[in-house]
């Protein structure tokens, strides 16, 4: 079990990268989370990476796909994940949440946002794997824009109704 909340956005899709936003919410009303650390097996970290808010490193990984990136803190600054507030706080740098943006480098052949797929493969938090969907059971982007698709019958409707309004507009200026 997950002892708190991580959330995995991606931002942004630029030309040669993209920007993650990673968010570690704390919703506990009891326990603060000093020295902590994440470890995040995602195949964006093959190419470069760069983490804005926390220090980072990728791990030398053997026998898996993906690569594996550790996340922690940065002393006086976030190095301390501290409860949530009685009020509700947490999200997005407030009391009980931790921060940052991440660049990853893309290589097409290895990662692509095909299916809405985007999410990091496994986490961990202090040591405790967090829980990811399955990519199959992930809800997938639409690949195409949305189109109304009309038969005859409604086509004729539709004219009707737009003789019809532009018949009261004639008569309304004479």
């Amino acid at each position: 079990m997950c002892p708190v909340r991580i959330h995995w956005h991606v931002k942004n899709n630029y030309m040669r990268f993209w920007r993650v936003k990673l968010t570690i919410s704390n919703y506990n009303l009891r326990k603060n989370y000093s020295d902590w650390n994440l470890v995040v097996q995602h195949p964006g970290f093959s190419k470069k990476s760069i983490a804005y808010s926390f220090n980072a490193t990728t791990l030398p990984t053997v026998g898996i796909a993906d690569e594996v990136a550790l996340f922690w803190g940065l002393p006086y600054y976030n190095s301390e994940l501290t409860e949530a507030a009685a009020g509700g706080g947490g999200g997005g740098g407030g009391f009980g949440s931790v921060t940052t943006d991440i660049i990853l480098e893309k290589d097409l052949d290895e990662f692509t946002l095909m299916n809405g797929w985007a999410l990091p493969r496994r986490v961990y938090f202090g040591g405790e794997e967090c829980q990811m969907p399955f990519p199959d059971a992930f809800p997938m982007l639409p690949n195409g824009g949305f189109r109304i698709r009309s038969s005859p019958r409604h086509r004729r409707r539709y004219l009707f109704f737009l003789i019809f309004l532009v018949v009261i507009w004639l008569e309304l200026r004479l």
